[in-house]
Formats: C-alpha cells, structure tokens, sequence
C-alpha cells in the first residue's frame, strides 16, 4: 500500500502530532509498507524529527520547495517571540502573534493550493493521512478529495479545544465532508466528535504508537529523593498545559515541610511567566526546569528520573507525555479533560478536575506518602501502555483501517494481535 502521512510542516522541538507521524511512519515503513511523510513546507535543516526520520529511512517529500512568504514568515515568528520582546515590548504578545500567524499562514496557504493538487496528482497514493488541524490541512483534504483519493483526516486534539484553535477548526469544519473517514485517539475523543459534528457517518479510534521505555535506554538519572518526591512535568510551557496550576500545588505540598520537588521539561510562551510563579512562591530549591529534551534517549532519561508524572491540563486530547510515563512504569497524575479518562484508570493514576490546584495538592501528597502505591500504580500503568499504545496492538489497527478506507468499507480481516483483539478495535 502507498501513503502519504501528511501535515503542513513538522513544527518541533517537542510537538505530539509529529511526534505521533513519525511513530506510524517508522512502524509502517518496518512492516513493509511504502509510506512517504508529506510537508506543505519544509521544517528547518536541523529539525529533530527530520533528522529521526531520516535516520529510519523513511522518504520525507515537500510541496512547496521553496516559500520564500512563508520563510520569512517563520523569521519573524521566531524574532517576535524572543524572551525579550516578550519581557519588555509586548504584555499581550502571545494572542496577538498567534492570531497574526495563522491570519498570514492561511493567505500564503491558499496560494499554494495549484501545487499541492498537481504534487498528489503526480505521486498517486492509495490513502491521504492527514493529521492534526494546521494550516494546511483543508487544501490537502480539498486536494486529495477532488482527484479521488480516499482522505483520513486524524485529530491529534480534542473538539472542546482551546479559543485560540477556534480559526483553524472552522476551516476544518467546511471540509470535513470530503474525508473519506475521520479518526481520534481515543474512544471518548471519537464520541465527542461525532456529538460536535454529527454529518459525520462515523469515528474511528486510533491510538497514538509509544514504544516501550526499553527501545530507547540511556543511563538514567536515579530519582533523587533527598529532598522529597520527585514530581515530573512534560509539554509546552503555556496556559493549556496548566504549568502554573502545578506550581500551586506544589507549594501546597511544601508549606508545611519540603515533601515533593518537580521537575519541569518544557518550552513555550510561559516561561518568563513559570519563572517568575517560582520565585514568587519560593520554589527555586524545590523546581528544576530543565528545558526541553530533543529526542527518545533524552526524554527516557528524564522519564526515569521521576516517581510520578503529572500533567495538570486545562483542555487536551491524548498527551504522548501521559503514555511516555506510563511506558516507563510510572504512575500519573492528570486532569480529567478530554481523552486522559481513557488512558488512565483508577489503578494506574489519580484524575483530579483541572484548574484545581489544591485536588492536585491532594493527589500529590497521598502519592508521595505511599511509596507502595506508586510502585503498585507504576506496575499497573505499564500493564495498560502495553495494551494500548504498542506498536504490536495498534498497527493491526491501523491497518484495518487504512484497508477499510480504501477498499469500499472492506476491512482488512482479523486485526488481533496475539489473539488479543485492542480494545478500543
């Protein structure tokens, strides 16, 4: 079978829908398939998940070669969010340059939309999978549609996302009808979005690929207890994220005695926000922000430092830092926000309402007070990763339906694993 995993561009440094491509590219590609990553534009020379990909051999094409617009574009983007300008010039620069962004994107875009045509037309492949909604996406979705292509288009978010998403979901809405079928990660994602947008004829479920811990080894970083639990946080430093909510827990936890340290991995537009919570909480000898790690062997080093993993989201859809810690046998405190009631149950971590410092407060003493139940919880939470999120269980699925999708609405046959079948399948 020939695919095409497509996006606008690979976006970095540490971004879970390109995170999740190259994990279907790489497993796809092992099982023989002719599978070639599809870029509106190309991602910077020194791009860590270029780099990955390529290293794997897996065929990375670009539509539009050269966008001199477009490149500009992304140096202006990276000189306005300099901490500087943030720090000094700007108070509301966030909102502002985002809304920018996607208003100047989406102009350049559609300008483009003759040669991603003509790019599919050429290449000819059995299936378009598109993922996540990015600028791009409605004029590969458009492109695929009118040459007869079948398009799955696969939501890397959640349909109650945040405001700041809301322009590229209402393109997303208006071509939606052209995919040939529509994908989420998760169960309760896949009911959400069938309840949002109900013209779709169905939904299907299919779960992001994490390896297990043991593919990517690195001498790890022992948890260093001496100063208490060690509580570890992995994503983008912005308000969705909720880092500033983990900051107030945490001191909650240490008002009364130093019981629990974090360890905060993670770049983005909060941060001079998430050092300055620091100092004012006095937290500086009980948080470590450790910048962002730049590939696997990196990220299990950080994984393996931790006794439990937390993730205090305002909104989410399924975050790969949840299943990265679960793969590593680590037990996880999250928010009770879109797919994570899937990934985590009751025996494997703790959900807690998001936004809500002092039920996160809670939830991190009780772990840190019971060294049994995080190794127990640890144990349970790998027994699910392997379940869920192996490249075993999930490619099958995947499979089924790219054959699905191609073939007229005939599935692929059995898509059990070990005699297992998922059970999201």
């Amino acid at each position: 079978m020939k695919i095409s995993l497509c996006k606008t561009t690979i976006f970095g440094p540490i971004s879970g829908a390109d995170e999740t491509l190259l994990n279907y590219a790489v497993h796809l590609h092992q099982t023989g398939h002719d599978v070639s990553v599809v870029l509106l534009y190309p991602p910077t020379v020194d791009d860590q998940y270029l780099r990955r990909l390529q290293l794997k051999g897996i065929n990375v094409q670009t539509i539009v070669s050269r966008s001199y617009l477009f490149a500009c574009l992304r140096i202006v983007r990276s000189l306005l969010t300099s901490a500087l300008f943030f720090l000094f010039f700007l108070k509301r620069a966030p909102a502002g340059l985002r809304k920018f962004w996607q208003v100047a994107t989406r102009a350049i875009t559609q300008l483009h939309y003759r040669h991603c045509r003509a790019f599919f037309a050429a290449q000819r492949p059995d299936i378009l999978h598109v993922f996540t909604p990015d600028t791009g996406t409605a004029i590969m979705i458009r492109a695929g549609h009118e040459l007869g292509i079948p398009v799955l288009y696969h939501e890397m978010g959640t349909p109650h996302h945040l405001p700041m998403l809301e322009d590229y979901y209402r393109r997303l809405e208006k071509v939606l009808p052209l995919c040939t079928e529509v994908a989420a990660l998760s169960p309760r994602l896949a009911a959400d979005w069938s309840k949002r947008f109900p013209f779709l004829r169905s939904v299907s479920v299919l779960p992001l690929i994490i390896e297990d811990s043991e593919k990517h080894s690195l001498n790890p970083l022992p948890p260093d207890n001496s100063t208490g639990t060690v509580f570890g946080f992995a994503a983008r430093l912005e308000e969705g994220k909720g880092p500033l909510v983990l900051l107030d827990a945490l001191a909650k936890v240490n008002r009364e005695k130093p019981l629990a340290v974090a360890r905060i991995a993670g770049m983005g537009p909060q941060l001079l926000e998430v050092k300055a919570r620091v100092r004012e909480l006095d937290l500086r000898d009980a948080c470590d922000l450790v910048g962002h790690y730049s590939d696997p062997r990196l990220r299990s080093a950080f994984m393996n430092s931790l006794d439990v993993f937390v993730l205090p989201s305002l909104a989410e859809g399924t975050p790969n830092g949840v299943i990265e810690a679960m793969a590593h046998g680590i037990p996880v405190i999250a928010s009770n926000v879109g797919g994570i009631p899937d990934i985590i149950d009751a025996d494997s971590g703790i959900l807690v309402p998001p936004g809500d410092a002092t039920a996160l407060a809670d939830a991190m003493v009780t772990l840190a007070n019971d060294p049994k139940r995080r190794n127990e919880m640890g144990a349970a939470a790998r027994e699910r990763h392997q379940k869920l999120f192996t490249p075993t269980v999930v490619v099958p699925l995947l499979l089924n339906v790219y054959h699905r999708v191609t073939g007229n609405g005939h599935s692929a046959g059995d898509i059990r694993h070990d005699n297992h079948l998922h059970p999201w399948a």
